[in-house]
């Protein structure tokens, strides 16, 4: 099959090139806008069975004027001094200056709301300075916006506006709910407004102001991402580019992958943007299968291609320069080429497509999608590899090595690295593959002291790792540097109010068989806050707020029993549903940030104690619903937890199962399963080491998306090279015999998967250059993830099994664990 290819490129190679830049310039031409057919937000790609997203729903059907302070932007007021009380100079400034500044700022963003009933009103006879006047204007005209405002509240709100004076009285909040989801892009352009308001706007001396919030942090999240995957894709050309110079030291040699990878990507891109807009289907029952895209997975395919898809080039490339060098013409070079390693790239590139495309098993959205749309990433990476590259290698031909052209055949000998390369050349040109010479040999003498040694260098960190494995991170701000506004705003935040304070949990009480806006709805309410009140420390909460304390427990227990009721009369509409009054809700504030490990565990222990607070009245049939940030990031880890389980079971099942049609050997295929397996439980342990130390007192944890994309693109970029080798293997052992065949195939495969594993390390340490933590982390565990399986799992751990298997040392178990007959 793979011959006849080589025929068709050989012959066709002029109209292959010409295909490939036709497709590239027709998706591009025709793909709409990335950011167009990008799906916002985080939560909403949990399943719509998942208990905060039925909470949200009833909440949306039954309290629809209010808001739900889970996607907000606040601004903080307090003085410079940051321990005196705000002056009446302040108050004035954020009732008769600020706030309806902001409201002005925001008409065109609302969403369904009168813009007298969107914030509270100034001073009678107070209206806006023109100076105040002409500095809105000018910001509306220069930022567009689109509806996504409910409400703007600050302290002169009634009844609930004393919620946003601090307890020590030396801040003041004005908040801006939103309906959207706290990452959507829309909430970015409302955020720019009114931070560019807060910097012209005068204020008075003294007067200090900061915004944090949910959706600020979402927006810096987004604009760190953004930047992220600017840096990472610019870092990326640019070490693929020094790293293949390196190797070849021949200019056009090493464009010859980079254009193919480029290619590939842009068109790879471009067409799922194209295909976004498509219906998805349902191939069986209860599974969907669409392209869908999110922001910041750009990213990530970009890396993934760019280091897969040069790897190809590599092996291809020096396999057809072995042709050249046995003497054969270019045309026969190109067809022996691709004849003989045209399997082995299909299948290795299957095994990456199989093992990362088992995301679409996974229950949370983004990993589906990321597993459809990487894997399709790689398809388009594969067959520009096996017709682009040989066409552009026909095009150029022994020009190709340039400045160094042969003029019948390459010097040198057979081996996988260019002899015109930099690398060849230092210390006479073959030190690199007289060390894979050297370590062959050591592990043919020594190799059960080789592996055993290897073995227990990565088996602490593999330990660290299990132990570990679920010491994640689920911070929002965590995720972001210290110069971002939602962390300096937050940090102004937590000085004078509780952490929670951002995003409260909000609970639903529904019981059809209670009507709350009775006579003794109150009291059951009242009854149920006293016993929460009773075990606030327990809990860790920091405050309840509910019909019977609309104003929460300090401000209920200062007011005389006249300010309790009146706060209560106003507060109905606002606890009890009036569209359903056999529903009410609580507010529950945490101590600690919404976002933290800390809530989501004092999280799982309210929701499982809640129903011992409700009074008798309530105990049977009553149904709770719990939402905001704290229960939405919850399910989110129970999702992923459950999606991590399954698709590591997925994912080395199918590679498990590649590797056993190929090798057509079970008890190999599992070994190399295992130290793939063993290897990803090494560099999981060592990237928590290493983050740890960084910051042993702030570190919380991986970011939650490293432990699948680690694991996913670890196991099938490791056995990718195991192919390579194992297939190398078989061809040695058929002249050299089944022992010595393995050194011989370690001596000839070396030098080729340390470059390819050090462009591969290079491709995913361009994650560096991001901001955003989770991606630092990734990039880190993935670069050094391969670099371990490229010097260590790949020439120690299988070889040396290899050679004590076929050499008879597990004596009666040999069979069972792999061994043939001798050859």
């Amino acid at each position: 099959m793979f011959r006849k290819l080589g025929q068709f490129v050989v012959r066709y190679w002029k109209l292959l090139i010409v295909a490939w830049i036709a497709f590239l310039a027709a998706v591009t031409l025709c793909a709409p806008r990335w950011q167009d057919v990008t799906l916002d937000g985080e939560f909403g790609f949990l399943p719509t069975d998942m208990p905060s997203r039925e909470a949200e729903e009833l909440f949306a059907k039954t309290f629809p004027k209010d808001i739900l302070a889970s996607t907000v932007a606040i601004v903080v007021h307090r003085r410079r001094e940051d321990i005196i009380p705000l002056t009446a100079d302040d108050r004035e400034f954020i009732r008769n200056v600020l706030t309806p500044a902001i409201g002005t700022l925001l008409g065109d963003a609302l969403l369904d709301t009168e813009i007298d009933d969107l914030y509270p009103a100034p001073d009678e006879g107070v209206e806006l300075s023109r100076e105040a006047r002409e500095v809105v204007e000018r910001i509306r005209k220069s930022v567009e916006v689109e509806p996504v405002v409910r409400k703007i509240r600050n302290y002169r709100t009634p009844v609930m506006g004393r919620l946003l004076d601090s307890p020590d009285d030396y801040a003041s909040l004005v908040m801006i709910a939103f309906e959207t989801d706290f990452t959507a892009v829309k909430n970015g352009p409302v955020i720019e407004r009114i931070e560019e308001l807060l910097e012209t706007l005068k204020r008075p001396a003294g007067l200090r102001v900061a915004i944090t919030g949910t959706a600020t942090a979402g927006r810096d999240m987004r604009v760190a991402a953004d930047e992220s995957g600017r840096a990472t894709e610019n870092l990326t050309v640019i070490l693929v580019v020094v790293l293949l110079i390196l190797i070849y030291r021949a200019p056009v040699l090493a464009l010859i992958p980079l254009a193919t990878v480029a290619v590939a990507t842009r068109g790879a891109l471009n067409s799922l943007a194209l295909l976004s807009q498509l219906p998805p289907v349902e191939p069986v029952p209860g599974l969907e299968v669409g392209i869908k895209l999110f922001a910041g997975i750009e990213v990530y395919i970009t890396v993934i291609v760019y280091g897969a898809g040069v790897d190809y080039c590599l092996f291809l490339i020096a396999r057809y320069k072995e042709e050249l060098d046995a003497g054969a013409t270019v045309e026969e070079a190109i067809e022996a080429a691709l004849a003989k390693v045209g399997a082995a790239l299909t299948a290795s590139a299957g095994t990456v497509m199989c093992g990362i495309g088992m995301m679409v098993f996974a229950a949370f959205g983004k990993f589906q999608h990321a597993g459809v749309a990487i894997t399709f990433g790689l398809a388009v990476c594969l067959a520009a590899a096996l017709t682009f590259t040989p066409s552009l290698l026909r095009l150029t031909g022994r020009w190709a090595f340039w400045p160094d052209v042969p003029t019948e055949r390459l010097s040198g000998g057979a081996g996988w690295i260019s002899p015109t390369s930099l690398v060849s050349r230092l210390q006479g040109s073959r030190w690199l593959q007289e060390g894979w010479v050297r370590v062959s040999e050591a592990v043919l003498r020594r190799p059960a002291t080789i592996l055993v040694a290897s073995v227990a260098c990565m088996l602490p960190f593999a330990v660290v790792g299990v132990i570990y494995y679920n010491y994640l991170s689920y911070g929002l701000l965590s995720e972001l540097p210290i110069t971002k506004p939602s962390r300096q705003g937050t940090e102004a935040l937590q000085r004078h109010f509780a952490a929670g304070t951002v995003s409260p949990v909000t609970v639903l009480i529904r019981n059809q068989g209670f009507d709350f806006t009775e006579s003794g709805g109150a009291n059951r309410v009242k009854d149920l806050t006293k016993g929460l009140e009773s075990r606030l420390q327990e809990l860790q909460l920091s405050d309840v707020r509910s019909w019977a304390a609309p104003l929460g427990l300090d401000a209920n227990r200062e007011m005389n029993l006249v300010e309790r009721r009146s706060a209560i009369r106003v507060a109905e509409s606002q606890y009890v549903s009036q569209v359903d009054p056999h529903i009410t809700r609580l507010d529950l504030v945490f101590e600690d940030d919404p976002f933290s490990r800390n809530s989501i565990s004092q999280f799982r222990n309210l929701r499982m104690q809640f129903r011992e607070f409700l009074p008798a009245e309530l105990e049977q049939e009553t149904e709770l619903f719990f939402l905001g940030a704290t229960p939405s990031i919850f399910d989110l880890k129970t999702v992923t937890d459950q999606d991590q389980i399954k698709i590591d079971i997925l994912v080395l099942s199918g590679v498990f199962v590649i590797l056993v049609v190929l090798l057509r050997r079970v008890a190999i295929s599992g070994y190399l399963i295992l130290t793939v397996f063993f290897s990803y439980l090494a560099t999981l342990g060592v990237t928590i080491a290493f983050f740890w130390a960084l910051d042993p007192a702030g570190f919380s944890g991986l970011d939650w998306k490293v432990p699948m994309f680690l694991f996913t693109i670890l196991i099938a970029v490791g056995e990718d090279y195991n192919i390579f080798l194992m297939t190398r293997i078989d061809e040695e052992q058929v002249q050299y015999g089944r022992v010595r065949g393995v050194c011989e195939a370690l001596q000839r495969t070396g030098s080729i998967i340390s470059s390819c594993g050090i462009i591969m390390a290079g491709t995913f340490s361009s994650l560096l250059a991001g901001s955003l933590v989770g991606m630092v982390q990734l990039g880190f565990a993935l670069a050094f993830g391969v670099l371990l399986d490229t010097f260590v799992v790949r020439p120690i751990l299988v070889p040396a099994y290899l050679i004590m298997l076929h050499s008879g040392r597990f004596g009666r178990l040999g069979p069972l664990l792999g061994e043939a007959g001798p050859r």
